[in-house]
Formats: structure tokens, C-alpha cells, sequence
């Protein structure tokens, strides 16, 4: 829906607000209207007659006054209507006791006659909706009198129709009321289906929120009267009214907060927010204690601070969210919200404010309630089924997204484990062409010089596929450690001894030395170290290599093993790059090497629960392995 169908779709409902109060003026027969405030609320009809009254035109609106009101209507007599007979028809049904006053009552209409929602609907002398009498028409004009007395709103509308004038403008009422509810009740069916496919929480409270509006609307237009009539008693009807009123406050409350959740509030707008629903709760209290009067108006008062205070947490919104954790869904922009709740402020002010008694009342004040559920609802609907659809379109994006990442990690997978399969060939196959050109340069009558370096030339393509295998099982397989208890003195004895230049060793260990670990993985990480140590070290120095019991910060015993080097041709690692996969300075470059030795050394020491440090001295390059005992 665009935007100019949906601001179109409200005109033509104010236009029909607008037909039904032009017709309802055109065809009204009181001559004058006044009112006298009894602020003892025992006055008597005679006492009654000889007050002072102040005219009003229109729809009398004295707020939640605890006084009753006499109102004074002068009828026009037979000479200006042709018809026997009026109808007064009192506006709105929620009005408690109304009570009529005619000196010319005769015959049947004898005494005073009540209407109002706390008097029997079976009683109305018109069948209608609204509260009746019938009234005779005089030869000349005449005043007759109503005694108002309400613990809701004093908000009154009274009108004298010919019985044609009358059924004319029911059946349009009829009419346009049917309509009301049945746009209403569309809303509650779009979201509700929303919230089916999506379950969205939003959708969720506007659909409960919604239901209660609608319940409360067919009771504002006193469908509940004519329908539960036979059922429950007026007094009961009364208070299930009241707490429609309630409930229909206090979940629109939660419907906008749960809503305005959704966006980064301040902190006060949190607080003001939660004080509206405890306000609302407090309402209901009192109105569970019997005190309706104190509670409806307490009601209203809150209806009127809750649309402020909206607008104002509306205004206060970032432009955009910022809450990257729900970026899944979709946010209304600020611009619809603020317009749904000025829209909202127009609409509720034109029925709040005269049933605080502040401003004069009008015919659209008797319908704002009405026209608040219509705006609210035909706004709110169009929002969330946008949001709704945006929020299914990201949904599917994400989906989208998600599908193509599974199945770029699937690729992902296929290729490492094709890289693997192909590493693991190439060691297979290149073993063993080493092996033999090793074993023939042995044979061979080259001199030592040569021999020496190509042999060491072997043994580094050698040690660097051996680092590549080994990186690629940490990362590819499941680590599995075979624990046992070990003497680290002794097999540390033996790993040294396998090197060629273990002359250059000084080696400081006090024996024996247990620790409980892995002796393959802690064989890889010592060579490492020790290889490092002869190939960038300076060859002219000796390496010391020291083994103590040393316990962990967190209290467990073990052992530390340091080995140290005085720094060779290609300097001081970096010590924010060392255990960094593929590190090497660029000093380093001019040796063959992969990048591979710490950082495989640094994971594995992690994988077994021991620890691999870097520790510098003045003038050594020291790497320290904890193991723990």
C-alpha cells in the first residue's frame, strides 16, 4: 500500500466521521441547551427548576467531575414538527445513569424514567444502541430535564429526532459502526497471519493488543449490551467494560514499549516507559479494590502522558539502530514512527482532552476513541506488514548468505584435504630419493667440504617437509595425547645426543626429572627449539640448555626447560610475531626455512597444558618450556 492510499484511506474515514455528524446536526430538534453542575449530588427536580444555567452548544464535556449535572433542553412544540413524538438519543453508551425529567410525562411515561449502562437494555424505549426516550411533543415549546450522574467521563451528547429522523440515522450508524469493526478486526487478521508464518514478538503483542481493541470497540458502540444482555446483568456488564477500558490502556502500553525495545533507548526511556505499565497496573488495582471512579480516571490521565511520552522516546531514536545482533530484522525507520505517534497525539487528543474536561467538546470527541483504533490500527498494520516483509527478505538473504558460506567452507575443506593428501604424497615420495642421494654422495670420492654441504642441504628439504606434515596433522586431525610419565633428564640426554653439534651444548640439568606429558609431542617441540638455536644462533657461542622444577601461576608443580642463545647473524625475533604462523625476519630470509617451528611448537605446548614463553635476557635469545610434573 503507497503511501498516498494509505493517507486517502484515511479521508474518506474522517470524510465519514464528518457525513455522520453533519446529518446527525441537520436533523436535531433541541431549540437550546444548559447545564447546572449539583455539586452535592442531592439536589431534587424542583430544586432543580430554579437554578441559574449556563447554555452550551454542542456535546457538554465536564471531565471525571465528582458532581452531578443537570442539563436543561428546550423542545420545539407541534407547530414547527410534524410528528407526535421525539426521540432523545444520548451519546456515548458508557455513561452510568441518566435520568429524565418531563413535567408532561402521562400515562405510561408517568414518573422519572433512567437509562444509562448500569439500567437494563431491555428497557430502552427505542431499540437502538444508544440510550433513548421517547418524549411527546407539545403544542408549544417546552423544557424537559436530565440528571447526569456517571463515574466515568462526563462526556454527553443529547439530540431530539423525529422516529423517522431516527431510524434513517441508525441504519446509517449501524452501517458505519459494522464497517469500523470489520476494518478493525482486517488489522488483527493481517498481523495475526504475520505473526503465524514469522512468530515475530512484535506481531505477537500488536496481535493481542489488537484483540482487545477490537472488543473494545464493539462494547464502546454498545454491542455488549445488546448481545450480553440476556447473559449478565447490567451492573456486570459495567465492569467488564471497565475493564476493557484497563486493559486496553495497559496493552497498548506493552505493545509500544515491546516495540520501541527494538531500538536503542536511552535509559529514561526505558524507566518512563516502565512507569506507564506500572501506572497502568496501579489503575487496575484500584479498579480490582472498587474504586472505578478513581481508577478510570487515573486511566485517562495516563492515556494522555502515555501518547506524550511516546512521541518524545520516538524523537529521541538514533536515525539508525544500532543493534548489530539483531541485524536479522527489520527496524522501521524513525520517520513512520514519529508519524504514527503524531498521528496517534491528533487523534486521542481530540477525545482526551474533553473527557479531562480542558477543552469543549464536539462530535468527533464522542467518536475519538473510535477514530484513535482506526488511525493506530491502519498505521500500525501497514508498518508491521513492511516490516514483516523486510524482515522475511533478510531472513532469506541470510539464508542465502548462509547456504553459499557452507558451501564455500565445503570447498574449503575439499581443497585443504587435497593439499594434505598431496603434502603427505610428496613426503612419501621424496624420502626416499633423498635417502638414496644421500647414500650415494657417500659413496661418491667427493671431498668432505662438499659432501658436508650437500648432505646438509638434505637434511634441511628433510626437516622442512617434516614441519609442513607436522603443521598440517595439528590442524587437520583431531589432537589425541598419549600421556605417560617420564624421566625429562634422561630423554633429554638422549634427544641432545642425536645432534651432530652437540659439542656446542652446555647443559645444565639436575636428574631425575618426571613430568607426566607426551613424550613424542615434547621430543618435536625440544628439537625445534634446539634447531632454531643452531641455525640462527651465533655459531661462535655455546648453547645452554638448563632444566629445574618451577610451578605454575596457577599452582601446579612442573618443570622449565630453557634453552639459550646469544643472537647470530639474523638478530632479535619479534616478539609480537614470533609464534605466528610463517614468521620470519627478514634477516632470516637468506635461510631455508618455512615459519613453521614455533608455531607448531607454541600450539602443541598449548594442546598438552603446558606453556612454550618467550623470555629475553640482556644479551640471550631464551625460550622456555613449563611441563607439568
Amino acid at each position: 500500500m503507497t503511501v498516498f492510499r494509505f493517507w486517502l484511506w484515511i479521508a474518506l474515514k474522517a470524510f465519514i466521521f464528518g457525513l455522520l455528524a453533519g446529518q446527525a446536526w441537520a436533523s436535531d430538534r433541541i431549540l437550546e441547551r444548559a447545564y447546572w453542575s449539583d455539586v452535592t449530588g442531592q439536589a431534587s427536580f424542583e430544586q432543580a427548576q430554579q437554578q441559574n444555567y449556563q447554555p452550551y452548544t454542542g456535546v457538554l464535556s465536564k471531565g471525571f467531575s465528582p458532581h452531578v449535572q443537570w442539563i436543561r433542553l428546550q423542545i420545539p412544540g407541534a407547530d414547527t414538527i410534524q410528528s407526535n413524538t421525539l426521540v432523545l438519543r444520548i451519546r456515548p453508551v458508557y455513561l452510568d445513569e441518566i435520568t429524565l425529567f418531563d413535567p408532561a410525562d402521562r400515562g405510561s411515561f408517568s414518573g422519572h424514567r433512567k437509562v444509562g449502562d448500569l439500567s437494563p437494555w431491555q428497557s430502552t424505549e427505542f431499540e437502538s444502541l444508544h440510550h433513548t426516550f421517547f418524549i411527546s411533543v407539545e403544542p408549544s415549546s417546552r423544557q424537559i430535564w436530565l440528571r447526569l450522574a456517571t463515574a466515568s467521563t462526563q462526556l454527553i451528547h443529547v439530540e431530539a429526532l423525529t422516529p423517522r429522523d431516527m431510524l434513517r440515522t441508525e441504519h446509517a450508524l449501524w452501517l458505519i459502526y459494522s464497517a469500523l469493526i470489520a476494518v478493525i478486526l482486517s488489522f488483527l487478521i493481517w498481523v495475526l497471519l504475520a505473526w503465524l508464518r514469522d512468530r515475530d514478538p512484535v506481531n505477537g503483542a500488536f496481535a493481542i493488543r489488537q484483540t482487545i481493541l477490537w472488543i473494545y470497540t464493539a462494547s464502546y458502540l454498545g454491542y455488549h449490551r445488546s448481545i450480553s444482555a440476556e447473559a449478565f446483568s447490567p451492573q456486570t456488564l459495567d465492569l467488564m467494560y471497565c475493564w476493557l477500558v484497563l486493559l486496553t490502556t495497559g496493552s497498548s502500553l506493552v505493545f509500544e514499549y515491546r516495540l520501541l525495545r527494538e531500538y536503542t533507548l536511552a535509559w529514561w526511556g526505558h524507566r518512563l516507559m516502565q512507569m506507564l505499565i506500572g501506572t497502568s497496573a496501579v489503575a487496575m488495582g484500584l479498579l480490582m479494590l472498587g474504586y472505578k471512579w478513581d481508577a478510570l480516571r487515573l486511566n485517562m490521565h495516563l492515556n494522555a502522558a502515555a501518547i506524550l511520552v511516546m512521541l518524545l522516546v520516538s524523537l529521541s531514536l538514533p536515525s539508525t539502530p544500532q543493534q548489530p545482533d539483531r541485524n536479522i530484522s527489520y527496524h522501521l525507520p524513525k520517520w513512520a514512527l514519529v508519524a504514527y505517534y503524531v498521528s496517534i497525539l491528533l487523534a486521542l487528543a481530540l477525545s482526551i482532552l474533553p473527557s479531562l474536561g480542558l477543552v469543549d467538546g464536539t462530535m468527533l470527541s464522542i467518536y475519538g476513541v473510535l477514530l484513535y483504533g482506526l488511525i493506530s490500527g491502519l498505521f500500525m498494520t501497514v508498518l508491521l506488514i513492511v516490516r514483516a516483509r523486510r524482515s522475511e527478505r533478510i531472513r532469506q538473504e541470510v539464508a542465502n548468505h548462509l547456504f553459499l558460506s557452507r558451501e564455500q567452507l565445503a570447498i574449503e575443506t575439499r581443497r585443504r584435504q587435497d593439499q594434505s593428501q598431496m603434502l603427505n604424497m610428496l613426503m612419501h615420495e621424496l624420502k626416499t630419493p633423498l635417502a638414496v642421494i644421500e647414500m650415494s654422495l657417500q659413496g661418491m670420492s667427493a671431498d668432505k667440504r662438499t659432501q658436508g654441504f650437500v648432505g646438509r642441504s638434505i637434511r634441511s628439504m628433510q626437516s622442512i617437509l617434516e614441519r609442513c606434515v607436522q603443521t598440517d596433522r595439528l590442524v587437520e586431525q583431531p589432537f589425541q595425547l598419549d600421556n605417560k610419565r617420564i624421566d625429562l633428564a634422561e630423554q633429554l640426554g638422549h634427544w641432545l645426543h642425536e645432534h651432530q653439534a652437540s659439542s656446542r651444548f652446555v647443559v645444565d640439568v639436575i636428574g631425575p626429572a618426571f613430568v607426566h606429558t607426551d613424550p613424542q609431542y615434547v621430543q618435536i617441540i625440544v628439537n625445534n627449539l634446539v634447531e632454531n638455536a643452531l641455525k640462527y644462533g651465533d655459531p661462535d657461542q655455546s648453547i645452554r640448555i638448563s632444566l629445574s622444577p618451577q610451578g605454575h601461576a596457577d599452582g601446579r608443580a612442573g618443570m622449565v626447560l630453557q634453552i639459550c642463545n646469544a643472537p647470530g647473524s639474523v638478530g632479535w625475533p619479534d616478539a609480537d610475531k614470533l609464534f605466528s604462523k610463517y614468521y620470519r625476519s627478514a634477516m632470516a630470509l637468506r635461510q631455508s626455512g618455512t615459519g613453521l617451528g614455533l608455531f607448531l611448537s607454541h600450539n602443541l605446548a598449548q594442546h598438552m597444558h603446558a606453556e612454550l614463553r618467550y623470555r629475553p635476557q640482556p644479551t640471550m635469545i631464551c625460550f622456555e618450556l613449563w611441563l607439568p610434573a
